[in-house]
């Protein structure tokens, strides 16, 4: 009954840690797309939120030594913290690189504001997988990545290859380049956590069984 308790209260602080990081990226976003207000973006609770999950993990299996399913959840936890906290650092850079645009002109990018809105949604729909043991969802998360490496792509080659150019466009690509890179970043770490919400649905982890 203490490790069930357990097991629930790790699942909800992943949800407030997720919680965090997509309002953190919105934030970021905001300010590339809207160019609003600097903000900082706080991710010292982030990391807080990380290793506190991490030492209940450990804690856990030095405690009750869980078996099958319950030690699934436990590994797996400490496996999927570990990319949620990438993907808050990952908002951190889209801020800086989304402030150093600020006073650079630039044309607004539809392309770019539906990719944040579509990596955002994988994110939330990883974490989502993870509180409701959604198999199906994890694996629409796995398949909608190939659409985020397309529209990275063609993005890139976008930007690589301008109507009009000035002395103001290199710098204005140099960094609308990083926030998309990092837009594609956020999305693979979201299907690394998807990949072992599969893991601890039913063992296997990319096609592989590990018990």
């Amino acid at each position: 009954m203490q490790l069930e308790k357990e097991l629930e209260n790790l699942k909800q602080m992943l949800l407030k840690m997720g919680d965090v990081v997509v309002d953190n990226i919105t934030q970021a976003m905001n300010v590339f797309t809207n160019n609003d207000e600097l903000t900082t973006i706080n991710d010292d609770i982030v990391d807080q939120y990380e290793r506190l999950i991490e030492e209940i993990c450990i804690n856990i299996l030095l405690r009750e030594r869980p078996y099958a399913s319950d030690l699934k959840q436990v590994t797996g936890i400490l496996k999927l913290v570990a990319d949620v906290e990438r993907i808050g650092d990952h908002a951190e850079d889209v801020m800086n690189f989304s402030t150093k645009l600020k006073d650079i002109p630039k044309k607004h990018s539809q392309s770019i504001d539906n990719l944040a809105k579509y990596v955002l949604q994988m994110l939330k729909n990883s974490i989502l997988s993870y509180i409701n043991s959604d198999l199906e969802l994890a694996n629409e998360v796995i398949k909608q990545d190939d659409y985020v490496d397309q529209k990275y792509l063609e993005i890139v080659e976008e930007l690589a290859h301008p109507q009009d150019c000035n002395q103001e466009y290199v710098p204005f690509a140099i960094y609308t380049t990083l926030v998309v890179k990092y837009l594609e970043r956020i999305a693979d770490h979201s299907v690394n956590i998807a990949e072992w919400v599969i893991y601890m649905i039913n063992g296997y982890h990319k096609d592989k069984k590990i018990y």
